[in-house]
C-alpha cells in the first residue's frame, strides 16, 4: 500500500532536554481597552456613575471618529412627570465637574442607567444587589429600584431617607430583586417637590466570595480561572502620560479623561487589580507611569509589602514607542531620558520593598537595534526582565509565528553581542492578533512553542487582550480571549488553547521535529521522564496522517488527546454556542488512526511503557 502524501512525521528524543519551561509561560494581559475593566472585570454595573458624559459629545481615543456601537455620551435617560425636571449642576459637584439635580415639582422626576453601551443590568430573582450614591438637599421622598427597560414592571425597589444636613452624604441602599431579567435597568427617582443633587452612583451584585468583595465580576475571575492561567499582566495604555497617572489611581472611585474614552473610572486600579492576582495565588506584572515622581513610587513599593507573591513593576509601556514627547520616532535621546528615570524609580522601590521585581517598558523592537543596544546598556544589571510586544498580525499561521521568532532570535542576539552573562531575562507582555477566532488560537500555540525555547530565560506570554465586550470591538482591538455579556461570561478559541496548554504542562522541553512545514511540534516531558506532552500545530486545511516516532528508542502510550479545531479561520464562540469551538477529547479516534485534525492545535499525552 503506497503511503499517504499527507503523511507527516514527527520525532521526538525525551533523552533531550533543552530547556526548561517556566510554570508561569501561561499568561493573560488585560487594559482598559475594550472596556476590559470599566465596564468588565469592575464589579461596577452602572455605566457613567458620575454624569460627566451628561454633556459631553462621544469622543473615541487617538483622534478616531466614534462609531455607532462605540460608547456615546448620555449613558442616564431621564423621565418626568407633572412638571418634574432634571438640570445639570457645575457649581458643587461631589465628584468630577458636574452633578444632577433633580427637580421633581408636583409630580416625579427620574434617571435610569442601563449599563455600558445601554445593555442592561442583569438581575437575578433572590440575588442581592447593593450600592449607594451621594445627595445633597431634600425632595418629598425618593427611591431606588430595579425595573424592566419599557419603564414597567418593578423588579425591586427601595426608599431611601436623607438626613437634615447642608453637606453631601452618602446613600446606601440594598435591593432584592423578585424576579430575573439579563437587561433591567437601574433607576433613582424623586418625587414631591423639593430639590436633591445626585452624583457618583455605584450598583453591584452582592459579593459572595472574596473577589466580589475586592470588587471584580466574579463570574469573570471565574472564566481566568479557567483557562488554568499562571500569570496575570496589567497595564498598556492606562500607565502611559496621556492623564492615568498614579494621583488618579489611589483607590478612589473618580473619572478621568481616558486614552481610549472620553470619560472613564478609576474605581477598579493597579490596587484591586494585585489584590486580585494574591486571591488567585499567582505573579502578576503591573505598569506605572515611566516618569512618576519617585516619592509616590515608594508609597505603592510600600504598600506592596503586604502581598508575599511574586510582584513585578513594569516602569512605562511601550516607551519610545508612542509614548514619549516624540510620538513613536525611536531615538537615543529619548532611550536615554528613560533609562534615567528607570534607573530613579527602581532604586527607589526596591530600597524600600527589597521583594519586587522589575520590567523595562523600553519596547523591543530589532528595526531600532542602536536604541535597544543603548538601553539594555543602560538597563542591564538594573531590571528582571525586558518587555517584548510580538505583533501577530497575517493570514499565514506559519509566517506569523516564524516572524515572531525572529524578534525573539533577535532580541537574544541582542543580548550575546552585549552580555551572554546577563540575568535579564525576557516578558512577552502582550501578543497582538486584532483577531480572536480559531486561527489566532493556532498562533497563540505555535508563539508558545517559541517561547519554551527560552526555558528560564522567560517569564511569561501574554496574549491581548484578557477580555472584550461581545459585539463592543472598539478601537480595533478585536483579540479578547474571553468574551462577556453583562449576565455571560465564556473563552474564544486562543482563550481555550491557553487552557490546553497550560493543563498540560511539562517541565522540560525536549528535541522535536516536523517533516512537514505546515506542521509545527513543540514537546515537554516531566522531570522523572515518565509523562510526555507533544503539541502539535497544523496550520493546513485538511487532516494530516501522523507517523509519532521516538529518537531514543523509548515507548510511549497515548493516554489523553486533546484538539481544538473550528470550521474556518475564523471560527469563533457566540452567547448562543459557546463552545463552538472549544477543546475535543479524541482519544479514542486517535487510537484508531493517528490523525491531526484539519486547522487544529492537538496535545497528545503520553506516558512512558516500561
Amino acid at each position: 500500500m503506497d503511503e499517504d502524501p499527507r503523511m507527516v512525521r514527527i520525532a521526538v528524543d525525551p533523552s533531550d532536554v533543552r530547556a526548561e519551561v517556566p510554570r508561569t509561560l501561561y499568561g493573560t494581559g488585560m487594559e482598559d481597552v475594550n472596556h476590559e475593566i470599566y465596564g468588565g472585570l469592575d464589579a461596577q454595573r452602572l455605566y457613567d456613575e458620575s454624569f460627566e458624559e451628561q454633556e459631553i459629545e462621544p469622543v473615541a481615543g487617538q483622534g478616531v471618529r466614534p462609531k455607532p456601537m462605540w460608547v456615546c455620551g448620555r449613558q442616564w435617560k431621564v423621565s418626568a412627570s407633572s412638571g418634574g425636571r432634571m438640570a445639570i449642576d457645575r457649581r458643587e459637584p461631589h465628584l468630577g465637574d458636574v452633578a444632577v439635580a433633580l427637580e421633581p415639582g408636583a409630580g416625579s422626576v427620574s434617571l435610569a442607567n442601563a449599563g455600558l453601551n445601554g445593555w442592561g443590568i442583569p438581575c437575578r430573582a433572590g440575588r442581592r444587589m447593593t450600592g449607594h450614591f451621594f445627595a445633597k438637599g431634600s425632595v418629598g421622598s425618593l427611591s431606588v429600584s430595579l425595573r424592566r427597560r419599557d419603564g414597567g414592571t418593578d423588579y425591586a425597589t427601595a426608599s431611601v431617607t436623607l438626613d437634615p444636613t447642608d453637606d453631601w452624604q452618602r446613600v446606601d441602599f440594598t435591593l432584592s430583586p423578585n424576579a430575573t431579567d439579563p437587561a433591567a435597568e437601574f433607576v433613582i427617582t424623586a418625587e414631591n417637590g423639593g430639590r436633591v443633587l445626585v452624583d457618583d452612583a455605584y450598583l453591584a451584585d452582592e459579593p459572595t466570595n472574596e473577589f466580589g468583595r475586592i470588587g471584580c465580576r466574579e463570574d469573570i475571575v471565574e472564566s481566568f480561572r479557567r483557562q488554568g492561567l499562571t500569570f496575570l499582566r496589567w497595564g498598556g495604555s492606562m500607565a502611559n502620560s496621556w492623564g492615568y497617572l498614579w494621583k488618579n489611581m489611589r483607590g478612589d472611585r473618580r473619572p478621568y479623561d481616558g486614552f481610549w474614552f472620553r470619560t472613564s473610572s478609576t474605581g477598579f486600579l493597579y490596587k484591586e487589580f494585585v489584590q486580585m492576582a494574591d486571591a488567585m495565588k499567582l505573579p502578576c506584572a503591573f505598569s506605572i507611569y515611566a516618569y512618576e515622581q519617585v516619592a509616590r513610587t515608594a508609597e505603592i513599593a510600600e504598600w506592596l509589602k503586604r502581598f508575599d507573591g511574586d510582584i513585578y513593576v513594569q516602569v512605562g509601556n511601550e516607551e519610545c514607542a508612542g509614548c514619549t514627547p516624540t510620538c513613536g520616532e525611536y531615538t537615543i535621546g529619548d532611550c536615554r531620558r528613560y533609562c534615567e528615570s528607570l534607573r530613579l524609580i527602581v532604586s527607589e522601590m526596591r530600597k524600600v520593598n527589597p521583594r519586587l521585581k522589575f520590567v523595562c517598558g523600553l519596547l523591543y523592537n530589532s528595526a531600532h537595534q542602536d536604541v535597544m543596544d543603548e538601553g539594555f546598556r543602560l538597563t542591564d544589571g538594573l531590571v528582571d526582565y525586558w518587555d517584548l510586544h510580538l505583533q501577530l498580525f497575517g493570514t499565514d499561521v506559519v509566517n506569523v509565528v516564524e516572524k515572531a521568532r525572529r524578534e525573539v532570535d533577535a532580541f537574544q542576539d541582542m543580548v550575546r553581542r552585549i552580555n551572554p552573562q546577563t540575568r535579564t531575562g525576557l516578558a512577552v507582555l502582550e501578543e497582538n492578533g486584532n483577531e480572536h477566532g480559531m486561527r489566532r488560537a493556532l498562533v497563540h500555540a505555535g508563539v508558545l512553542g517559541v517561547c519554551r525555547e527560552l526555558g528560564d530565560r522567560l517569564l511569561t506570554s501574554c496574549p491581548a487582550n484578557a477580555l472584550q465586550p461581545y459585539l463592543q470591538n472598539e478601537n480595533g482591538w478585536d483579540q479578547g480571549q474571553i468574551f462577556f455579556t453583562p449576565d455571560k461570561t465564556w473563552l474564544q478559541p486562543c482563550g481555550w488553547a491557553q487552557q490546553m496548554a497550560a493543563s498540560s504542562h511539562r517541565d522540560l522541553l525536549v528535541s522535536s521535529s516536523s517533516d512537514d512545514a505546515q506542521v509545527l511540534v513543540s514537546a515537554t516531558r516531566d522531570r522523572a521522564g515518565a509523562a510526555l506532552a507533544v503539541h502539535c500545530v497544523n496550520a493546513s486545511e485538511s487532516p494530516r496522517p501522523l507517523a509519532l516516532s521516538f529518537a531514543d528508542g523509548s515507548k510511549w502510550k497515548a493516554v489523553r488527546v486533546t484538539a481544538l479545531t473550528g470550521d474556518g479561520p475564523l471560527a469563533d464562540n457566540t452567547p448562543e454556542d459557546m463552545d463552538h469551538v472549544a477543546p475535543r477529547d479524541i482519544t479514542a479516534e486517535f487510537a484508531r488512526q493517528q490523525t491531526l485534525p484539519a486547522y487544529s492545535y492537538t496535545v497528545i499525552e503520553a506516558s512512558r511503557q516500561l
